[in-house]
């Protein structure tokens, strides 16, 4: 599904053709996105780099005629994207996102009447480096099993600290900002990600953990 207000990426077909397969041979996922919602410069550096996601993302983005036949009988009018972020619709399944955006919307007002654009959607990076997806290998991403296990051995090598200790966002190996969730405003804050959830997950998350780049790290 590609709206109208939406710049595609090079390798933007490349993506999906590659990622088709998995959406088809794992029922745990139900869509494949091309946007990653904190998607800016500062906030991106690995090109090859894609990720299981709790959050819909939307803006361009894949599903197959089941999923459509189970869903379209509750389609709403407006505000779409987040009736496919309720839990009951969702159903505790994921979607796959890249680090680099393959889309990007220069639509201000849509259904959605603007929300974040200026703020962060018109900052997003859409992807310039043409990536052969077809011979990559996903196999970290194809099911849930592979991935909690790519996701827990990059979350126990990088170094834990807290966002006090974290000195002028200046890194030179990989970190894990740990944190109460009562504090992730603050986080989303420090670091300029989108701070809103939806159905109690946040953008671009997994679990409740949220990989992103910081400064090319």
């Amino acid at each position: 599904i590609l709206e109208e207000d939406l710049e595609i990426a090079v390798d933007f077909f490349s993506y999906f053709e590659a990622t088709l397969p998995l959406l088809q041979s794992d029922p745990k996922l139900f869509c494949v996105s091309a946007w990653n919602d904190n998607g800016r410069p500062d906030l991106v550096q690995n090109a090859t780099a894609i990720y299981r996601s709790d959050f819909f993302p939307g803006l361009g983005w894949m599903l197959l005629s089941s999923f459509w036949n189970e869903v379209k009988g509750k389609w709403p009018n407006e505000y779409w994207d987040d009736f496919l972020r309720r839990s009951d619709i969702r159903l505790e399944r994921h979607c796959l996102r890249p680090e680099v955006s393959r889309t990007h919307t220069f639509g201000e007002k849509g259904v959605s009447h603007g929300q974040y654009y200026k703020q962060h959607l018109a900052s997003n990076m859409l992807n310039d480096k043409v990536v052969d997806w077809v011979s990559m290998n996903l196999s970290h991403v194809a099911t849930a099993s592979a991935f909690d296990l790519f996701l827990s051995q990059q979350v126990k090598t990088a170094k834990l600290i807290r966002l006090e200790e974290l000195k002028g966002n200046q890194v030179d190996s990989p970190i894990a900002v740990q944190y109460a969730d009562k504090e992730w405003k603050k986080v989303a804050q420090h670091f300029g990600l989108m701070e809103d959830q939806k159905a109690g997950v946040r953008r671009g998350s997994y679990r409740g953990v949220l990989p992103f780049s910081l400064n090319g790290q």
